[in-house]
């Protein structure tokens, strides 16, 4: 079967990225692109130096361009909690914004183009609360379509003073015991960050780890909308973890060499986040969404909202997909893509792939 198509049981291909896809279907990378070979690696292969991301393997579509607030916008919240166990406080704001004047939400508001998302993170609890803070980790992000992407992050008070006096930021901010909020005894602008506040605490109790990566946005211009699967299948006895992986990741070893290791596509805004899934699963395994859960977290993202007149504000994720213990190891449908063990715990938790290691959420609406 060629390489250049797969013929799907769909009305719609998607197509697979030959070696010679345009440059601008890549992310950005300010440093050199060098091509090299393989230093001893079998067939005499060339090989991508870690700095220059693979041309993704799949297309759905293309953006001519992203920019935010023309095809793109991103949200920035805080959650931010005091004390411990049942004494446990989160920091909410009271809204002054005419449809929701009076209720309270967490800390959140638009990123604005020429600052990074963890930029305007700290901009908003400044604003909205009185607080200065610090950004420890992303706890989740939020899809809406392919062009509205939410990023909630646990942070931290690192100086400051509670906000006493209105304006058209916020009316107020106020601590709250966590029960008081979840047992509606508090006028709220929505629930949808109950769920948030659950998950800081359960980050909390788990602590960052200094020799893992944290889950924050990669502040890199990326020129479109990209997606990786990281596809991951644990034995049900837990002592063995394998990854799908491309063609030229011959073992774990070159997980930690290579940029992109996973599965990619490139999308359009016409297809949705959820539907680009859908049908880069089914793409990519015999028995697609029927081996493999539905997409609940993500381990890396890269996105770089300036300078303003860029018009590469867009985005790339890699999420964590885990295939079900109980079928049967899916079969590929792409030679361009095999199974790898990964051994060594180190290697897992760095790309996050341990069971009960913590990811970032995925919510995809």
């Amino acid at each position: 079967m060629p390489l250049g198509k797969l013929d799907l049981v769909e009305e719609e291909y998607i197509a697979e990225s030959g070696d010679h896809t345009p440059e601008a279907s890549r992310p950005v990378d300010n440093g050199d692109a060098v091509v090299e070979n393989t230093n001893g690696h079998s067939n005499g292969e060339l090989r991508v130096r870690k700095n220059e991301p693979r041309v993704p393997d799949m297309q759905l579509g293309k953006c001519r361009y992203v920019r935010l607030h023309d095809n793109v916008n991103y949200v920035a919240a805080a959650i931010i909690l005091r004390n411990q166990g049942d004494d446990t406080e989160v920091l909410l704001i009271q809204e002054a914004k005419k449809s929701c004047r009076g209720k309270w939400y967490m800390p959140a508001g638009r990123v604005e183009a020429g600052e990074t998302i963890e930029e305007s993170v700290v901009r908003e609890v400044k604003e909205e609360t009185g607080y200065n803070c610090c950004v420890i980790e992303l706890l989740s992000l939020q899809v809406q379509g392919s062009g509205w992407y939410r990023y909630a992050f646990f942070c931290e008070i690192t100086g400051g003073d509670l906000k006493t006096q209105p304006d058209q930021e916020s009316l107020a901010a106020e601590w709250y015991n966590i029960k008081d909020v979840k047992a509606n005894k508090v006028q709220l602008r929505g629930r949808d960050f109950i769920r948030l506040i659950d998950e800081a605490v359960t980050y909390r109790s788990h602590g960052p780890v200094e020799s893992i990566p944290r889950v924050l946005p990669i502040s890199q211009n990326v020129a479109g909308l990209f997606l990786e699967f990281m596809i991951v299948k644990h034995s049900r006895d837990g002592l063995r973890t394998e990854v799908l992986v491309h063609k030229s990741i011959k073992d774990e070893t070159y997980l930690l060499e290579e940029e992109q290791p996973f599965p990619t596509v490139e999308f359009g805004f016409e297809y949705f986040f959820a539907m680009v899934v859908s049908k880069c699963y089914r793409h990519l395994l015999e028995e697609g969404a029927n081996v493999v859960f539905t997409p609940s977290h993500v381990t890396r993202i890269k996105c770089h909202p300036k300078p303003m007149e860029s018009l590469a504000h867009g985005v790339s994720v890699r999420v964590y997909c885990q295939h079900k213990q109980s079928a049967t190891k899916a079969v590929i449908r792409s030679p361009r893509y095999h199974w790898i063990t990964v051994d060594s715990l180190e290697t897992r938790q760095r790309f996050h792939m341990e069971q009960k290691q913590f990811r970032p959420s995925l919510h995809m609406l």
